[in-house]
């Protein structure tokens, strides 16, 4: 048989956390066909792999691509980490299920995450936004159904329950959703408007999405009110049938409570990324008041200086609520304007000082006024004791077989947080080296184990009939070289990426090919 790809002589770890195998891997067609030694096969293409390892292609369970990577389809900072699949739809917090208007104002309303670049914004249904992806992008993509989009098509950006023939509404378009290959629902309980939904909505809204799984961004408070938000997320798999992934799920989180529920029966799987600081939307800082309406209204009411000035006096108690000490611990990552481009990369302090307003719960709501809510956030770089007692947590939690390795990645603006372009050769290279977990252990937590949970069945694993996803590296030299003050730098080590059976990475550089599909 003659292959399109040959990659000959390495050691093939399979995804399946078994040993690693000298053997070579024949493609043809987008499909591996052979995994054996084959000596006397022939290729267009051969690709020699001598003190490489050959793996399945990286598979990202969290990631926020989902306007970027439509606006630059190459996704240069995933592929050049042997990313080779994305769920996007995470947090609840992306544009299908949406009518025209509404995909227009939550286009706004997240801009400070994704941007508000011209993707032609013009598709309404899950099966139109995934088809935008298929065929058009460098990787494959999955996608989860949104919460707040699904609440933003019923009831608007309005405090109110879903009831009724409202609730009966959402519920339709979560099932319809599914039918057109969603794998499971997102929500983002500290986001906005899916705060406003209390545990028994969440609950309905999983039920039309219970084969797939369920992907919470966790919240701490509801309503003025402190309680367990594990405990809900687990009430809400339990009481709806849908399998659980808790999301950015790290070191700090207690984890007996849910092995105690696993214990019992419940199907509860997690991921985290290696990053001991967070990164988001400057937005999320608004009260809840001043949410409610969309982008119209918070303009009107940020440019209003009484409700400006009601809102300084509640932003900060926001940040406490989203578990942030200090505006110190808040850099700018993304303001587009000439006005204020030159705040990125300065904490709140630093730019409020800057531009000269003399409180930093000024300075939030007057960029946020000046950039039409396009602002985007991160938290500076930990303290070195944090990340070396955060790190050993976190590459003792992938020892588990329940974890997956994650992003949560955010490429909107000039300092975007590193974990961008650094997470996966992070823990293959310098985590693993230091901590000494094992490389097959680490790439069935970047491949099989995600696969297997958002139902990818032709991925995750090197095994004939598979599809052709393939990661050559080399396992001294991989590393991260994206830091917080130089975040937009590519890893090292990673030297061929194999998307459907197309060569998406040659020698370390993008080839320009775009096979990536929409899964599954």
């Amino acid at each position: 048989m003659i292959f399109d790809v040959l990659i000959r002589n390495g050691a093939v770890i399979d995804g399946s956390g078994s040993s690693a195998r000298s053997v070579d891997v024949g493609i043809a067609d987008g499909v591996i066909e052979a995994v054996d030694r084959l000596d006397n096969a022939r290729s267009q293409l051969t690709i020699e792999a001598d003190g490489m390892v050959v793996a399945p292609g990286f598979i990202d369970s969290h990631a926020h691509s989902d306007v970027m990577m439509l606006a630059d389809p190459q996704h240069a900072p995933k592929l050049l980490q042997g990313v080779t699949t994305e769920v996007l739809g995470q947090d609840g917090l992306s544009y299908a299920p949406l009518s025209a208007d509404n995909l227009q104002l939550y286009r706004r309303y997240l801009a400070g995450l994704n941007t508000s670049l011209d993707v032609g914004w013009n598709w309404s249904s899950v099966a139109e936004y995934r088809a935008r992806f298929d065929g058009h992008v460098a990787i494959n993509t999955a996608y989860l159904i949104p919460h707040g989009a699904i609440r933003l098509e019923v009831v608007g950006m309005e405090d109110v329950p879903l009831v009724g023939d409202d609730l009966r509404r959402a519920q339709r378009m979560v099932e319809r959703g599914m039918e057109e290959w969603g794998v499971g629902f997102s929500t983002g309980l500290a986001y906005y408007p899916q705060v406003y939904s209390d545990t028994h909505e969440l609950i309905e809204l999983c039920r039309p999405a219970a084969g797939g799984v369920f992907a919470p961004h966790l919240r701490t408070i509801f309503r003025g009110e402190h309680f367990d938000p594990v405990q809900e997320a687990m009430d809400i798999s339990s009481g709806s049938g849908i399998a659980l992934h808790l999301t950015h799920f790290g070191p700090g989180w207690d984890i007996s409570m849910v092995d105690r529920a696993k214990a019992d029966g419940l199907d509860v799987t997690f991921d985290a990324y290696p990053y001991f600081s967070g990164s988001s939307t400057l937005m999320a800082f608004l009260p809840p008041w001043a949410q409610v309406g969309g982008p119209d209204e918070i303009l009107e009411r940020l440019a209003d200086p009484e409700l400006r000035e009601r809102m300084e006096g509640e932003v900060a108690g926001v940040r406490i609520a989203n578990r942030i000490k200090s505006w110190s611990d808040m850099m700018i990552s993304h303001a587009p304007s000439t006005t204020n481009n030159h705040l990125v990369g300065l904490t709140i302090p630093e730019a409020a000082e800057a531009r000269g307003f003399e409180t930093c719960e000024e300075f939030v709501c007057r960029i946020l006024l000046e950039e039409n809510l396009e602002v985007g956030h991160r938290m500076p770089p930990p303290p070195d004791d944090v990340v070396e007692a955060g790190s050993e947590k976190y590459m003792k939690l992938l020892e588990r077989e329940d974890y997956a390795v994650s992003s949560d990645s955010i490429l909107a603006g000039d300092k975007p947080h590193p974990r961008a372009f650094g997470t996966f050769p992070k823990v293959l290279g310098p985590l693993r080296r230091r901590y000494g977990n094992s490389l097959e252990e680490l790439i069935n937590r970047m491949t099989g184990l995600p696969a297997s949970r958002f139902g990818f069945t032709d991925r995750g694993l090197i095994r004939p009939g598979k599809a052709a996803d393939v990661v050559v590296f080399d396992p001294d030299l991989v590393t991260d070289t994206a830091t917080y003050d130089e975040p937009k730098s590519h890893p090292e080590g990673i030297e061929h990426v194999v998307v459907n059976g197309r060569i998406a990475v040659e020698n370390g550089c993008p080839t320009g090919v775009l096979a990536g599909r929409a899964l599954p």
